[in-house]
């Protein structure tokens, strides 16, 4: 079965969720004796880049100089595919819009429809033709694939759930070259709109001064905005909360096996992917009461309510205080993570692909 990706993610995302998607998606498929192909040459990515079998088939551009090119590859991939072939874009591309009725074999994944649930149905217009015009519709959880049907009036036959695994091996543990604190909180990915990072900062600003000993680390593609810093000048923690720029898989492990907990305060999202990775590192999860988490987590984690400061301390102080709670969301968290896994993902969309022929 030839299958064609593309390699735009890969040019468009250093690390995230989308191309860690696709990587473990591409490698998955080629190791099940798939023909597998990444349409495209030029790539920033550090899961394909650090790939000793395939890195040599791809060339690193870290400005995306060359975005250009790789638009050319990947529609010349698509003109000269097998007739049967499945085509598996990592994001609704505008240039492929002409191109996207004449495929025969189309699957789009939806990771979220947090946008249009904020700003309207429509409010994606190029993702909105890419769902419409795909054979199959790939949802990442039964929330999102709610969330197509009710806001697109999508046909639920037309959707499968499939979710997403965890890419960390705690094994595999690398101790950051920066300095970092021995007792510390640990945040995990952006921090924009629905994210809910302020809320979530003055929610655990008491906490973090009334514990000398206590920090908080934050991960993140971006160092923190002037209006987050001021934010913490004012509430007087500055120095209790220490950013970390883009960690390796290995140092984000070292960041999940060594903190007290890890927090996700998300007002919503489609998935979720560092609960899994949280739970591989055996550390408790303290998260949003929302569809989603409630979906993923199940009882493996201890939840709060995201808009209340209040809720959001409590819940934190408490996993931090009661060690039994404590080892109860780690062994919880243990059992949940085997129903979770990339093996998993690839099977059932290889599945998925076959229906389609």
């Amino acid at each position: 079965m030839q299958i064609i990706y593309d390699a735009q993610v890969y040019l468009a995302q250093k690390a995230g969720g989308i191309s860690r998607y696709h990587y473990e998606l591409f490698k998955g498929m080629r190791q099940s004796g798939h023909d597998a192909r990444i349409a495209g040459l030029f790539v920033k990515n550090q899961y394909l880049l650090s790939d000793n079998q395939y890195r040599k088939s791809f060339i690193s551009d870290s400005t995306a100089s060359f975005a250009f090119v790789n638009k050319f590859l990947l529609q010349r991939a698509l003109k000269r595919m097998e007739r049967n072939a499945i085509f598996h874009p990592a994001n609704s591309y505008r240039f492929l819009m002409s191109e996207m009725p004449k495929i025969q074999n189309k699957v789009f994944t939806i990771h979220d429809m947090i946008v249009e649930k904020q700003a309207g149905a429509s409010s994606n217009p190029t993702k909105l033709f890419f769902a419409q015009h795909a054979s199959k519709i790939i949802a990442v959880s039964k929330t999102t694939k709610k969330d197509i049907v009710e806001l697109w009036g999508t046909n639920p036959d037309k959707i499968e759930v499939v979710y997403h695994g965890s890419s960390l091996h705690p094994q595999f543990v690398e101790k950051p070259s920066q300095h970092l604190p021995d007792n510390f909180l640990l945040y995990v990915g952006d921090r924009g709109g629905h994210k809910n990072f302020t809320t979530f900062i003055l929610a655990v600003a008491d906490l973090l001064k009334k514990d000398s000993d206590l920090y908080l680390v934050c991960t993140g593609k971006r160092a923190f905005s002037s209006d987050e810093a001021q934010i913490m000048k004012q509430l007087a923690i500055e120095k209790k909360v220490v950013f970390f720029s883009k960690p390796t898989d290995n140092e984000l492990a070292y960041l999940y096996c060594n903190a007290r907990a890890f927090i996700f305060p998300s007002l919503q999202e489609g998935f979720g992917i560092p609960i899994l990775e949280a739970w591989a590192c055996k550390t408790p999860v303290v998260l949003s009461n929302n569809a989603c988490f409630n979906e993923i987590a199940a009882e493996a984690g201890c939840y709060f309510e995201p808009a209340s400061q209040e809720s959001i301390r409590d819940a934190v102080e408490k996993v931090l205080r009661d060690k039994s709670l404590q080892k109860d969301l780690i062994k919880k968290g243990s059992t949940r993570l085997e129903l979770f896994s990339w093996e998993k993902s690839v099977a059932q969309t290889s599945e998925l692909y076959k229906s389609l022929l």
